[in-house]
């Protein structure tokens, strides 16, 4: 395993394992914990392909471009514009649940007003978005291993409290209630374009993607099982806050930070590139789009689980059954023994992804109504 694909790797998995881990067991819970795993193992299937997707539509592209781009080439420009608005809503409703998350760490952990935490957290962040995945790289590898060294140990740290029945409850008719939290949470194509270009190419995009969702699925069910299992219809909407003891607050707190922080500025980085490649925006002018926003708005401090299904069930949905829309007009238009990147299964995985997509954005657009 070389350094370039220990980063690449690195990157797709801070990417993908994030907040919504912290929203996963009340989510998983509310819909009963088996009927939870079984979706989250239903979408990470349908998250591994949107991934390996977007790999087949960035393959065609020798320079770097985010989502916008790629999909409306095949899509239409006139497109462009809706797509870029879905992407820049869904990664803004990731940005204010993570600011949220990590203002609040920083309010438990050094007693200072929740408006001065997002300051703090913005201006620390700003540099790092500003200069670009270059001064973000070496530290991508050292974190995933503390972020992964983390879960498994808050993990463990309730493994004492498990009570089987906590286990057992079975509320089918909300099957499909997770959906948002559990699609959000693995969310990773937005990244690869960013990935292909460390990687020199799609060499060993395959394997990265598969790699990556593996890791990411295992940590998900272990955290859900260990925070479901430990508190059952207790469980809070943002797991880590269970247990209040001085121990379990101070590793649950960094816990958090460290889920939360990756994948905020690697989001950045994706939003502040999509609006300097793809539209030709100054660096400092695509800086500012990216973050003044959710920093304005995380001042308000909204409810972190609510934020991050209200983003998975409807924006990332549509985004994602934009992007399959665009991968059938290109089989159209292609000689599918020509396309470089090609995801095997033909029609029949394209049509299991779409179903997904649009089952859930059906139930999350009249959950929410």
């Amino acid at each position: 395993m070389t350094l370039r694909y220990l980063a690449a790797l690195s990157t797709t998995v801070g990417t993908i394992v994030g907040g919504g881990i912290l929203a996963l067991p009340y989510a998983i819970e509310r819909s009963g914990f088996f009927e939870g795993i079984a979706l989250l193992v239903i979408l990470g299937i349908a998250s591994l392909l949107l991934t390996m997707y977007t790999g087949e539509l960035s393959s065609h592209f020798k320079k770097l471009h985010q989502l916008p781009i790629i999909i409306s080439k095949y899509t239409g420009k006139r497109l462009r514009i809706l797509i870029l608005i879905f992407q820049v809503l869904t990664i803004y409703g990731a940005q204010i649940a993570y600011l949220t998350g990590i203002a609040l760490v920083l309010v438990f952990l050094f007693d200072i007003p929740y408006s001065i935490s997002v300051l703090i957290v913005f201006l620390l962040t700003l540099p790092l978005i500003y200069k670009g995945y270059q001064l973000v790289e070496e530290a991508e590898t050292p974190m995933l291993f503390i972020k992964i060294g983390l879960i498994i140990a808050a993990s463990l740290a309730v493994f004492g409290l498990i009570h089987a029945a906590n286990l057992y409850t079975y509320k089918i008719s909300n099957f499909l209630g997770p959906f948002g939290v559990i699609l959000f949470s693995l969310t990773g194509y937005t990244v690869i374009p960013e990935i292909k270009e460390e990687l020199g190419g799609i060499k060993k995009l395959t394997s990265i993607i598969i790699l990556s969702y593996i890791i990411s699925m295992l940590l998900y069910a272990l955290f859900a099982f260990a925070f479901v299992g430990a508190f059952g219809p207790a469980v809070s909407a943002v797991a880590t806050d269970g247990i209040h003891s001085i121990y379990y607050e101070i590793l649950f707190s960094i816990t958090t930070l460290f889920l939360l922080i990756t994948p905020y500025i690697a989001l950045s980085l994706v939003l502040t590139d999509s609006f300097t490649y793809d539209f030709g925006i100054s660096r400092k002018v695509s800086t500012f789009l990216a973050l003044a926003l959710p920093f304005a708005i995380a001042f308000f401090d909204l409810n972190f689980e609510n934020v991050l299904n209200f983003t998975g069930g409807i924006f990332i949905s549509l985004l994602a059954i934009m992007l399959l829309l665009a991968v059938f007009i290109e089989r159209r238009r292609r000689d599918v023994k020509k396309i470089k990147y090609l995801v095997p299964g033909g029609s029949y995985l394209l049509v299991f992804t779409f179903i997904v997509m649009i089952l859930g954005l059906a139930y999350t657009v009249y959950s929410v109504i």
